[in-house]
């Protein structure tokens, strides 16, 4: 079934945790492994580097299930869907799993192409022909790209996110620098809108959705002394979230004490930065991770 996607040293395929396939691509830059189901990123280790991204120690391996932690793709809705609270939040693309469309391998990268379309399941709970594919490039850095294709006779609506869990120290070693003078949508307080008026020192519990279109964001991180940049394109929204220990105790895939090593900082399209496709029409959103050594 994948064997024709695999390249010796560069990209292999496997039954994972749970038996749901992975793949592990590997590059000079580093090495990502990921599951096919919800073409879900689930770490990503630069060369020489600690992991950048937060697996939950107590996630669930289930078919059609949500892995916690690594970067869930959330879509055709961020969130709760707006009209129906019984559908599934962040919608239904990280919870089914994805076919391989393509691989191949440079001298300095690596690249796979996943790729998903409509199914009786996915016209049970969002009726519209469409075309997702999400390209995920290993270099220096990691790029993810998801691109959403209009196939149907009607316009559609999206929301949208990469929803990334990054590991930490801890959520008291925390800070970045970026999102200065944004105004966001306060979750926890009934979704006021607040102007964010120095840079966020992130202190759990936290559940916002930042007016931020800028690229450069930096998570800084003391206690792992390094300082990983999200450089973005095509987005609207940044979301910052972890729920804090208490609620967190009560999360059967989390936990208390897990909460306090990661933070998600989210790149996508959410509330009134929906994204509009009229018919044919595609809409592409990048997200690139890098890391550095933080100067103390």
């Amino acid at each position: 079934m994948f064997e024709p996607f695999t390249l010796p040293g560069r990209v292999r395929f496997y039954s994972g945790r749970g038996q749901l396939p992975e793949c592990e691509l590997t590059a000079p830059g580093g090495r990502v492994v990921l599951s096919l189901q919800g073409a879900q990123v689930l770490s990503y280790v630069p060369t020489e580097q600690p992991d950048l991204l937060w697996l939950s120690p107590n996630a669930r391996f289930e078919q059609g299930k949500a892995i916690r932690g690594g970067i869930p793709v959330c879509w055709p809705w961020f969130g709760d869907h707006p009209e129906d609270g019984e559908l599934p939040a962040h919608g239904f693309a990280r919870n089914v799993l994805w076919e391989v469309r393509s691989s191949f391998a440079g001298d300095d990268t690596t690249h796979l192409q996943l790729g998903l379309t409509e199914s009786v399941t996915s016209q049970r709970l969002w009726p519209t022909p469409f075309d997702l594919t999400l390209d995920i490039e290993l270099g220096s850095t990691l790029k993810l790209t998801l691109t959403t294709r209009n196939t149907g006779p009607h316009s559609i609506g999206i929301t949208e996110a990469l929803h990334t869990y990054f590991a930490v120290s801890g959520t008291d070693s925390i800070r970045t620098e970026g999102l200065n003078g944004c105004r966001y949508r306060d979750k926890l307080e009934n979704y006021a809108i607040k102007p964010q008026r120095e840079e966020l020192i992130p202190e759990p519990p936290l559940d916002r959705v930042y007016d931020h279109s800028a690229s450069g964001l930096k998570l800084l991180d003391a206690g792992l002394k390094r300082v990983i940049r999200i450089d973005k394109r095509a987005s609207e929204s940044t979301i910052v979230w972890n729920p804090g220990p208490e609620a967190a105790a009560g999360i059967a895939d989390i936990g208390a004490e897990p909460s306090r090593r990661y933070i998600c900082i989210e790149s996508g399209n959410a509330l009134d930065s929906a994204v509009s496709l009229a018919p044919g029409a595609t809409h592409a959103l990048v997200m690139e991770l890098s890391s550095t050594p933080l100067d103390t």
